[in-house]
């Protein structure tokens, strides 16, 4: 099982309309892709979002692992190299994606899931649906269509946007998808990094009245000690990690009691080996893990574990290369939850056709 070649796309594909959350605001979902060839004709698939950077970044890395035989350990620590990469950002994604990649490889070759070879702890997992943006002429009840139009499908879980608005405005906003959704559909919120310590302990008195499923990134990632003690001050469970890189930074985030839930991002913090690991040190801890990012890659991740909690599901509408990427699809089951697929490795092959169109010329 060595790795024979390695080849990294950049693909790009336009919002309707931008869509915004407490800080950002998107027009494009872009996504790095790194295929592996092995010797014996096998191609493992990995990816990450970002855009020129992560993949230059790619490039570089990718090139490391050829020649190399499929020991995930042994090519993490030749691809981690924060002297040359940097430690946190960007180029942690590319690391991301060439881990990503080599599992899905060694799962090919070897006949057997992501999730079975991690451990196969179930077969299916509860999962939510993301949505819940601003946009231009959304208003309340183009708000309550969207997350009526997910709940139609099959969704138990809802999270939307808050924190790009006034407290009062964005209470309204929740008031409106806790109508719509009705009752026994959890909705969970996501600020995004957009408040202070101070709003943010005023939303969150507002969100234990309203029973809200759990409350994500209200402060700035750079902020342990704030989210502790917002742990301490509120009922509302709060979410927090897609920022966070490595087991280190998962330590410290463990350490500094800063989060009922983790929201460790495979696709981020360094791949499949390290993300791992981050979730068997909060098993030890007793915290549960509920990953940021793609489902076809989060669903076996979130099944392998003991505490795997949820996964965050994208529709086309915000993920719009989703209905392009694969040649088979993953969907909500009618129950609310995603099942693990039992093709070998990640269990999606790339549509290369119609990915195309996409493709960004270097």
């Amino acid at each position: 099982m060595t790795i024979k070649s390695a080849r990294v796309t950049a693909y790009s594909a336009p919002y309707d309309e931008p869509i915004t959350n407490g800080l950002y605001t998107y027009t494009h979902t872009e996504i790095v892709v790194v295929e592996l060839e092995l010797a014996s004709g096998v191609t493992g698939v990995g990816w990450t979002h970002g855009g020129r950077i992560v993949y230059e970044a790619a490039k570089e890395v990718a090139q490391v692992v050829v020649g190399q035989p499929l020991n995930t350990e042994r090519i993490w620590r030749m691809i981690y190299r924060p002297k040359i990469f940097g430690r946190r950002g960007l180029a942690t994604r590319a690391i991301s994606a060439v881990d990503i990649a080599v599992w899905d490889a060694i799962g090919k070759e070897t006949g057997r899931s992501v999730h079975q070879l991690l451990g196969g702890c179930r077969d299916k997992v509860p999962a939510y649906v993301a949505g819940g943006y601003y946009g231009k002429g959304k208003g309340l009840e183009g708000l309550q269509k969207e997350v009526g139009t997910k709940v139609s499908t099959g969704a138990k879980a809802i999270k939307m946007k808050i924190g790009a608005v006034p407290i009062a405005e964005d209470v309204a906003r929740i008031d409106a998808v806790l109508e719509a959704v009705g009752p026994g559909v959890d909705v969970l919120v996501d600020a995004n990094n957009a408040y202070s310590r101070l709003d943010a302990l005023k939303m969150a008195r507002h969100l234990e009245e309203r029973n809200i499923y759990w409350f994500e990134e209200p402060l700035s990632p750079e902020d342990n000690a704030g989210a502790a003690e917002l742990v301490q001050r509120t009922d509302v469970p709060i979410a927090l990690g897609e920022n966070e890189y490595t087991i280190t930074g998962f330590r410290e985030l463990i350490s500094a009691r800063a989060a009922d839930v983790l929201n460790a991002d495979a696709q981020i913090l360094g791949g499949i080996t390290e993300w791992q690991k981050c979730a068997h040190y909060a098993d030890a801890n007793h915290v549960p893990v509920a990953p940021h990012g793609d489902q076809e890659i989060h669903v076996h991740l979130v099944a392998a574990v003991p505490n795997g909690l949820l996964v965050e599901y994208y529709d086309n509408s915000l993920n719009t290369l989703k209905d392009a990427m694969f040649k088979q699809q993953l969907e909500l089951n009618a129950d609310g939850t995603i099942s693990a697929p039992n093709r070998p490795g990640l269990g999606f092959d790339l549509n290369h056709a119609a990915l195309e169109r996409f493709r960004v010329q270097d």
